[in-house]
């Protein structure tokens, strides 16, 4: 039969009178999908008869005949026993969280199965799983909406499994599946579901719904016909409550005759749309016929002036061959310049190799004025050295002398403080005398006094005199301590003064250079580069150095960019091993070694491996114009994952606090033009290396003023960090002269206190020798005059050490004069040198100026073989096009004719002149012709090829319509016999259900008004056509409805039959009878599968092994016993 993906409604119905016009065996008439290939026909195309709804007189005959043989064949094949299918069956369903059910299995028999239990059981909820596993929908099963009403409460996922049997030689993909076919269908609360097909292992085979319809389209499984699987409200409905019309739709849902129905109606639909295309084409055809006509009578009036056609054909042929000799004359031309050209480029080969020598002088010059310049600065340095010596003895000899002033001012100091004392002595001396000569008693109680006086300031000085005897260790401690850091104050000053020099030196470079990157690689390497360009044997020419084709667009990263790719920017990259041993032999003549990497062409993409945009790299600040440069930096030297942080504190806090995406390492500046590298080493920790500053010239091309500029503000920098050294050594050399001053005043002035104790202790014993003795007066006169002798003593004693600091004074300042003439001498010296080092600079300036000359005169004759070259490539692709679009005018002009003499004196334009004239005339004689006899024979050509197509057309769409018409015909034919003969087993059949309990009736089947009922006589005996339904008994009517539920279902093809609760109207009689009457139709429904579900016992039926009985557990309500109040 048809496919059933597109139902249609259907409105077939019997034909009166019709004659059947091919025998269909009663018995197997049955709506199977998998009894031969589909074949679909209507009666007629267009047939508006009415149909009757009752069977015509001689279909009675007919039908008679069946039913005699109908009967006659089942008693005979009643011996028979009912085999299982071997596929298309169901053997098992599961169910996990389904509707009241944690876990529900059921193994089915092949034949019959009766699943019997209480209300709750699990009986319908197999069927609701086996159409919603099967790929029904949720509302088909009229117990929900939705996927997700039927899962578990408490849970959110239900898992449906039923496995199809599929053996023998009509099973569906053995190889595949074995010798089952497992479907599962999972579907959640949140509304996702997916079907799984496996295979009798179960190994998964499928998730498409697409391939489960396969399936069930091979075994005739139809899930979603309502007569093949009646749910519990659907069979209630069809055995209680259905009415005429009900039944008839379910018995054309049934066998598929509803939607046979509904494609041929469609068909029709096609036809009408073709029959009025075809009138349509058929109109279009007259008009090509008539201007077919028309144009083939105006082309034979044009037969004229043939030969003025053949002169103009001749003058035709003349000037396409003319034509082909101009362009020929053109390309004569286009050769000649060729050869100029290649003149031309010879001339400039020549002057480019004198451009050559003369540049190759030129630097051989500058090299040597640059080394004079170079040996000159070097001859400065020791004048520098002499020059720093000279002024740190001079600064040593300057402190010396302050050092002596100093002493000398404090020399002055203790020589006014002797004299006072001199001058207080010979007071008191005075004192003493007038007050001797004035006093006579009392001398006694005055020695006590004085020796009392004498005694308290002899202890005072002793106190002093330890009290600054314990200073003596501290001020030698700050004179250690002042010498320590003298020194440490020394260390750096000679590595500074080289750092200025350094940087002095390159400054120097940078001025002289002005950007030139010759300077900063090997001295041969333009005579490499030179023998580079000149040898033709590489495969690829080699790039390098690598260096040249780099851009520094941050020039601040110069120096740590310079250090960190090292010795890479001084390499050549060559594509192949071949390249490389060439190159390698070539630098060994030049006496020129560069490194040498071997790479590829390839593009590297660092699109999606580059750290964030905000953040600098090496890749960024770079400016590469070679992309095998750029390829060969990425994958030696990671530039597109070397990040650039101006801030060294917050490069540390980024790459410590998490690793950051696509960052191998970092570099920060430091001072000086040095810098730090961060990367992770094992584990992700962080490590850091120091970068040390660049001292050479910058190989990278990079902005040459900003490069002056930060140099100079470096060598500010470090020529005031170098005076700051120095003001510093100075201080500490102040601060240990100081510390020695101050220990040769605390030795003096211990000398002095001992002195005064000396002194003191010697007047305590003279006053005490004159108590003793009895001359107390006497003894402190003499011990006044003592004290003034030695006052005049120490007075005497300054004044020599004064002496002493003046000679030492002019000593220092004799020492001092001569450094300074030594200094002089130096700077004398060094200015000397200075005005030859700018002597020789100018020099170098100018051979540098003729070498950059030279390199510009050599520049613009390589440029002039470059502007010839391409000159040539032009004239030669001119050449090349001319000589194609001579092949392509010879081309053309063979498509005229052969090659011809063109006449002499004959030019394009002449000839085009005399072709115009006969033009003219021609056109003259065709004006009066209205249309052109060339345009006429096109016309007629056109019109002619119209016509033809549009009949051959026309002709291929009747025949389409023609057979179209038939095979709808002759399928609409076998649709009315295939209904016919489905209605005539349907009456047969139900007929003979109830006479087996001795019932009468009849099956009225009105395809016209779409209806189908039932007459029922309980009582066989009686006569007449027997009662209508509803005028049953609920025990006759639903046993009746049995009845032709089973006469319907053998009239199915499918191999599946289900059916919920049919016996619940019936009393235990009559549901005696229909639960015998199922079995005895299953078994003669040979190979069919059974599933029937009943509430009720199966006490009344006998075990067999077709029959099998599943009985499902009661359910688990969780009921507990209700207490009433006593």
């Amino acid at each position: 039969m048809a496919s059933r993906k597109r139902p249609a409604p259907a409105d077939g119905v019997e034909e009166d009178g019709s004659e059947v016009s091919e025998v269909i065996d009663v018995e197997s008439a049955q709506s199977n999908l998998r009894q031969g290939p589909s074949k679909r026909a209507r009666l007629s195309y267009r047939d508006s008869s009415a149909r009757g709804s009752e069977a015509p007189s001689e279909d009675d005959v007919v039908f008679q005949e069946q039913e005699t043989q109908f009967h006659t064949q089942q008693r005979s094949n009643h011996h028979l026993s009912n085999t299982a299918a071997d596929n298309g069956i169901l053997e098992s369903v599961s169910c996990t969280n389904f509707m009241c059910h944690g876990y529900l299995e059921v193994a089915l028999g092949p034949l019959i199965n009766f699943i019997i239990g209480h209300n709750g059981s699990g009986k319908s909820a197999v069927l609701t799983a086996i159409t919603i596993c099967l790929g029904g929908k949720a509302t088909a099963t009229n117990r929900g909406q939705s996927l997700k009403s039927f899962i578990k409460e408490g849970t959110e996922a239900a898992v449906l499994s039923v496995k199809i049997k599929n053996k023998g030689e009509s099973a569906y993909q053995t190889d595949v599946y074995g010798d089952a076919i497992i479907v599962e269908r999972h579907f959640t609360r949140s509304g996702t579901s997916s079907f799984k097909l496996k295979n009798s292992l179960g190994r998964l085979i499928s998730t498409k719904k697409a391939d489960l319809e396969e399936i069930c389209d091979y075994f005739a499984l139809q899930i979603d016909n309502p007569m093949n699987v009646l749910t519990q409200d659907m069979a209630r409905q069809f055995l209680s409550n259905s009415t005429p019309q009900e039944k008839y739709k379910f018995f054309m849902k049934g066998t598929q005759l509803e939607h046979l129905d509904g494609d041929y109606l469609q068909i029709e639909g096609n036809l009408d749309i073709i029959d009025q295309g075809l009138a349509t084409l058929l109109a279009d055809l007259g008009q090509y016929e008539e201007a077919a006509r028309k144009a083939k009578a105006t082309l034979a009036m044009s037969e004229k002036h043939e030969s003025l056609r053949k002169k103009i054909t001749n003058m035709s042929q003349q000037m396409a061959w003319s034509q082909v000799e101009e362009q020929e004359q053109k390309l004569a031309k286009a050769d000649e310049e060729l050869a100029n050209i290649t003149d031309k480029i010879g001339n400039a080969k020549q002057k480019a190799d004198q451009c050559s020598e003369t540049y190759d002088a030129a630097d051989r010059g500058f090299r040597e004025a640059d080394g004079v310049v170079k040996d000159l600065q070097l001859s400065l340095a020791p004048h520098d050295e002499g020059k720093d010596q000279a002024k740190e003895e001079h600064d040593k000899a300057k402190a010396d002398a302050m050092m002596v002033q100093t002493e000398q001012r404090s020399i002055k100091d203790h020589m006014k403080q002797s004299n006072e004392r001199i001058k207080r002595a010979e007071k008191d001396i005075q004192e003493e005398l007038r007050r001797l000569e004035e006093v006579n008693g009392g001398s006694n109680a005055r020695l006590l006094a004085e020796i009392e006086e004498k005694r308290s300031e002899l202890a005072e000085a002793r106190s002093r005199m330890d009290n600054h005897e314990g200073g003596l260790q501290h001020l030698e401690a700050e004179h250690r301590h002042a010498l320590q850091n003298l020194e440490k104050s020394k260390e750096p000053i000679p590595r500074q003064r080289k750092e200025v020099q350094e940087c002095e030196e390159r400054l120097n470079r940078l001025a002289r250079d002005k950007g030139r990157q010759e300077g900063a690689y090997h001295a041969n390497l333009p005579r490499l580069l030179r023998a580079i360009r000149e040898d033709g044997g590489f495969r690829e020419t080699p790039v390098g150095p690598i260096g040249y084709h780099v851009r520094l667009l941050k020039p601040s990263w110069s120096g740590i960019l310079e250090k960190s790719l090292g010795a890479a920017l001084n390499t050549f990259i060559v594509t192949s091993k071949p390249d490389q041993i060439r190159l390698s032999e070539v630098m060994n003549r030049c006496q020129c070694q560069c490194p040498i990497m071997i790479g590829n062409n390839g593009h590297v993409d660092t699109s999606g491996h580059e750290p964030d945009p905000k953040f600098d790299t090496s890749l960024r600040v770079l400016e590469i114009d070679n992309d095998l440069v750029r390829k060969q930096l990425i994958i030696n030297q990671m530039i597109e994952q070397t990040m650039l942080h101006d801030d060294r504190k917050e490069a540390v806090n980024l790459m410590s606090d998490s690793r950051l995406q696509n960052v191998k390492q970092c570099f920060t500046p430091n001072k000086n033009g040095a810098g730090s590298r961060y990367s992770y080493g094992w584990g992700g920790n962080l490590m850091e290396n120091y970068i040390a500053a660049y001292k050479g010239t910058a190989r990278m091309k990079t902005d040459v003023e900003f490069q002056i500029s930060d140099c100079r503000s470096e060598l500010q920098r470090l020529r005031n960090e170098l005076n700051d050294l120095e003001r510093t050594q100075r201080e500490r050399q102040t601060d240990v002269k100081n510390c020695e001053q101050a220990i040769v005043r605390h030795k003096r002035e211990t000398r002095e206190l001992r002195f005064e104790v000396q002194r003191l202790e010697g007047a305590v014993e003279d006053i005490q020798d004159r108590l003793d003795s009895g001359a107390v007066e006497e003894g402190k006169l003499d011990a006044l005059k003592q004290g003034l002798d030695e006052a005049r003593e120490e007075l005497s004693t300054h004044q020599a050490s004064f002496g002493d600091s003046v000679i030492a004074k002019d000593k220092a300042a004799e020492v001092l004069k001569t450094l300074r003439d030594r200094m002089s001498a130096i700077d004398t010296e060094t200015a000397d040198i200075k005005a030859k080092i700018h002597k020789a600079e100018a020099k170098s300036v100018k051979v540098s100026e003729r070498r950059d000359a030279a390199l510009r005169d050599k520049n613009s004759a390589f440029a002039a073989i470059k502007q010839h070259e391409d000159a040539y490539k032009v004239a030669e692709g001119v050449r090349n096009d001319q000589a194609h679009t001579v092949e392509c005018f010879i081309e053309e002009a063979n498509k005229i004719c052969d090659r011809v003499r063109v006449d002499r004196g004959e030019t394009t334009h002449t000839l085009e002149a005399k072709l115009d004239k006969l033009s003219t005339d021609l056109k003259a004689w065709e004006k009066r012709q209205v249309i052109h006899r060339h345009e006429l024979a096109v016309e007629a050509t056109r019109t002619l090829k119209e016509y033809r197509h549009a009949k051959a057309h026309v002709e291929n769409v009747e025949t389409l319509a023609q057979l179209l018409k038939s095979t709808l015909v002759n399928r609409k034919d076998r649709w009315k016999s295939f209904q016919r003969a489905i209605t005539a087993r349907a009456r047969v059949q139900f007929m003979w259900m109830l006479s087996e309990r001795n019932f009468r009736g009849r099956l009225l089947a009105n395809h016209k008004e779409k209806k189908l009922d039932l007459q029922v006589e309980p009582d066989a005996t009686k006569v007449g056509k027997g009662r209508e339904a509803k005028t049953l008994s609920g025990g006759e009517k639903s046993f009746s409805t049995i009845c032709l539920l089973l006469s319907l279902w053998d009239a199915m093809g499918a191999p599946v039959r289900c059916l919920d609760e049919f016996d619940v109207f019936m009393d235990s009689v009559n549901r005696e009878v229909s639960m015998r009457k199922m079995i005895e139709a299953a078994r003669y429904s040979i190979g069919k599968q059974f599933i029937l579900i009943t509430p009720g016992s199966m006490g009344s039926v006998h075990s067999a092994n077709d029959v099998k009985i599943i009985k499902m557990k009661d359910p688990e309500r969780g009921q507990t016993t209700i207490s009433f109040p006593s």
